[in-house]
């Protein structure tokens, strides 16, 4: 059964790159002289029955024991699967994205969701010369460097006015519905030294409802409820990058510019 899973979702991805075929040669055609490879991984998991718990324990919830997570990161301009992995459904995509580095070239683009987040890939991608986009988690801190930091007496900088924490929800609020902003040079978390280019995109309403009503599904089946301002965040997608975007339309028109 769980192999059928597994050719059941290979197969999925097969078809919907056969259906968008046209676009993805258009977009090689774009990208060909930026990147040598825009590299996309993503994960499913399917529910198993509760016999094979010994060997693909589930993430919980729904009142199911089992469950098979595949991971899979291919190569849109080539169409080539460059990573296929299965297992047990609890799996951390943090930790299987940071085995996928050791394939990471120069010149590759790498596109990752929130799950996948982790500082020190980051590092590594810049210093293999690949270039990378994820989705950030709402609640992380971001910090800009302190236009008027605070000295002592002896032209000793006070080390705590060095940053300032951004105020991300006052940010999305700047923004109109479907407005994108970037922030240059921005630090994820307070002890980051290397800077990053982190853009906002604000969700239309539609977008935003829909998101909601996913999420409350979410929280009836986990058991959780989210807290109000997440909530509020959660009307923005919000993206870190060591790409410098130019113009209105993000990610068609970018420097890949390394901060290191």
């Amino acid at each position: 059964m769980y192999f059928g899973f597994e050719k059941t979702v290979l197969l999925n991805y097969s078809l919907q790159h056969e259906v968008e075929s046209a676009a993805v040669m258009a977009l090689s055609h774009r990208y060909a002289s930026q990147f040598q490879r825009i590299r996309i991984l993503d994960s499913t998991t399917f529910q198993l029955p509760d016999a094979f718990a010994s060997t693909y324990q589930g993430s919980g919830g729904s009142g199911h024991t089992a469950g098979v997570k595949i991971q899979l990161e291919y190569d849109l301009l080539s169409g080539q699967f460059l990573h296929v992995h299965s297992g047990p459904g609890k799996q951390n995509d943090r930790t299987y994205g940071s085995t996928c580095l050791q394939t990471v070239q120069t010149g590759d683009l790498c596109i990752r969701d929130l799950g996948y987040f982790d500082l020190e890939d980051f590092h590594q991608m810049d210093e293999k010369g690949a270039c990378y986009i994820y989705r950030l988690k709402l609640n992380t801190r971001i910090y800009q460097k302190n236009p008027n930091p605070g000295y002592f007496k002896d032209g000793r900088m006070k080390k705590q006015s060095e940053y300032v924490q951004l105020d991300m929800e006052d940010l999305m609020l700047q923004l109109q519905p479907g407005q994108k902003h970037e922030i240059h040079k921005a630090y994820i978390g307070l002890y980051q030294n290397s800077p990053t280019e982190v853009v906002l995109h604000r969700l239309t309403g539609e977008q935003t409802r829909k998101r909601w009503v996913n999420q409350a599904l979410k929280e009836k089946k986990k058991g959780i409820v989210m807290k109000e301002r997440s909530k509020r965040l959660s009307a923005m997608n919000v993206y870190i990058s060591n790409i410098i975007f130019f113009g209105k339309g993000y990610g068609l028109s970018f420097d890949c510019r390394f901060w290191s």
